[in-house]
């Protein structure tokens, strides 16, 4: 995959496209755990779902693993990959509330922080992580995958 590539991969996303020679390469391959140094070819700093699909898109179509940043708190470091494509979804935060069924609906780059924030105006609440910075999504995922495999065993 050279620059070309990367180069029409620009061309789809709203977001910034982050590649091994771009002065932001450093921080936007960095997560949370610093003991995960993962190289990844391509970093897309999804805006939007335009963005992902995109993102997605483009693994399929180069052969290149997939790893999606949520919130970026994941220790073992699921949010990175080597040599493939990082779908960092942290700039997609927005949480709605929809106060008389009284749920809400968080991006993909969300944290706990975020919906307790858009949450509480209404009165409203949920179990979750205690972290803030927690996303929701990487922790409801992880929870859903110990469940299944405790039903499972």
């Amino acid at each position: 995959m050279g620059k070309l590539a990367i180069d029409q991969l620009r061309e789809r996303v709203r977001g910034a496209v982050v590649a091994p020679d771009d002065a932001a390469y450093q921080e936007a391959r960095a997560v949370n755990n610093a003991m995960i140094d993962r190289r990844p070819a391509v970093v897309v700093r999804c805006a939007n779902a335009g963005d992902v699909v995109a993102a997605v898109d483009f693994a399929r179509e180069n052969a290149l693993d997939l790893a999606v940043r949520g919130g970026g708190h994941s220790v073992p470091g699921f949010g990175t990959c080597d040599d493939g494509v990082v779908a960092d979804l942290s700039g997609m935060r927005g949480v709605r509330v929809d106060a008389a069924r009284r749920t809400a609906r968080a991006e993909g780059g969300a944290t706990w922080g975020d919906l307790n924030a858009a949450t509480y105006a209404y009165g409203l609440a949920t179990t979750g992580g205690i972290i803030s910075t927690t996303g929701i999504g990487g922790l409801t995922l992880a929870a859903a995958s110990a469940t299944c495999a405790a039903d499972w065993a």
